[in-house]
């Protein structure tokens, strides 16, 4: 698949990387690290169980979105639009809007695992977030949804987004869409100066041909 060989690297403040994302930081393992990996534990533990049960998921999950560590409002998030609660639609809605990165990416992917049409158009304005890893998840969720009226803002992110990544999860988006204007735009790649990008709308074309 052409998912597989996406290779991102997601800047996070709780990445535990030196400033060039290369270099592993020298990091000295502490007690408080300890407690703070536990209560971390104990959190996902948490938002699992809310997931099993018969409780409304976004209501549940609501207050976790405010737990001190992100790895967890993103993932307390994400689990709202697993949940398929129809309440979830409306939070996630909201919280795609966050200055909170770890929340509005956590939004995101929700919204995609939801599968409600009704993302798309929530989802779309996050194509041309200045932050390059929210466009990247906005164009995989809208890939996930495959809904055509996303196909325009697809083109223009494949075309001309400034981030590699972006691009090649767009490309890969206007394959699951499927449809004439999409195969158009991936055919008309083929002169891209980007060789990767070129090689995977070439292979994306491909797929919709047959």
């Amino acid at each position: 698949m052409l998912k597989a060989l996406i290779s991102i690297l997601i800047l996070s403040a709780s990445a535990g990387y030196a400033a060039d994302n290369k270099t592993p930081a020298v990091k000295t393992v502490t007690i408080e690290d300890e407690s703070l990996r536990s209560a971390q534990k104990a959190r996902l533990a948490e938002i699992s169980a809310i997931e099993k049960s018969a409780v409304p998921a976004a209501a549940a999950l609501k207050p976790l979105l405010a737990d001190k560590n992100p790895l967890v409002r993103g993932e307390a998030a994400e689990a709202i639009g697993r949940s398929k609660d129809p309440a979830a639609l409306a939070e996630l809605s909201a919280d795609i809007k966050s200055e909170d990165d770890h929340i509005r990416w956590g939004a995101i992917k929700g919204l995609g695992s939801l599968g409600d049409k009704k993302a798309v158009p929530i989802l779309i304005p996050a194509l041309s977030h200045s932050d390059r890893n929210t466009r990247w998840k906005a164009a995989q969720a809208l890939g996930e949804l495959k809904d055509s009226r996303a196909v325009d803002q697809l083109i223009s992110a494949a075309r001309g987004d400034k981030d590699r990544n972006v691009r090649l999860a767009a490309i890969e988006a206007l394959m699951g869409t499927g449809g004439s204007k999409a195969l158009a735009a991936l055919e008309g790649l083929s002169g891209d100066p980007d060789r990767l990008v070129k090689a995977w709308a070439a292979a994306a074309a491909a797929k919709l041909r047959k």
